[in-house]
């Protein structure tokens, strides 16, 4: 019998390159707004993706909201989506992430049936047009 937390252990051993970008998927524009596919985000999956200083933040900026971005909103089973920009530390530190993306699932089985599909794989496969600084993807458990 698996446990939810062998599910969760399954879903990281991705090669890196995918995990990478299963990070994905993520992301959205400077200016635009966090947005919420479905109220609250009790229990359940998160992915979350820290992507590092880009190369050139103006181009990923641009990529991120006009191409990535629609592919990750067209994904209508996500159940929210957020995002964000790291803002300079303690004595205007550099943040130590440029943009965190995270998308929240029902379950370990709704991640799965999610990102199994082609339209996630097509999510996955475009990370490294933009993502010049490079993409840490993590998974938890809510609550």
């Amino acid at each position: 019998m698996t446990t939810m937390l062998d599910d969760v252990r399954s879903l990281n051993e991705v090669p890196r390159r995918t995990a990478l970008s299963l990070g994905i998927a993520a992301i959205v524009g400077m200016g635009a707004p966090s947005v919420a596919h479905a109220e609250g985000a009790g229990g359940g999956i998160k992915i979350t993706v820290l992507y590092g200083a880009p190369k050139d933040p103006a181009q990923f900026e641009k990529y991120y909201a006009e191409t990535h971005m629609p592919m990750v909103y067209a994904v209508k089973e996500i159940k929210r989506t957020e995002l964000a920009m790291g803002l300079p530390g303690p004595g205007d530190a550099p943040p130590p992430f440029y943009r965190i993306f995270e998308a929240w699932f029902d379950s370990p089985e709704h991640l799965k049936q999610v990102t199994g599909t082609a339209q996630w794989k097509k999510i996955v496969d475009d990370v490294p047009n933009y993502a010049s600084g490079g993409a840490t993807v993590l998974i938890s458990k809510i609550g």
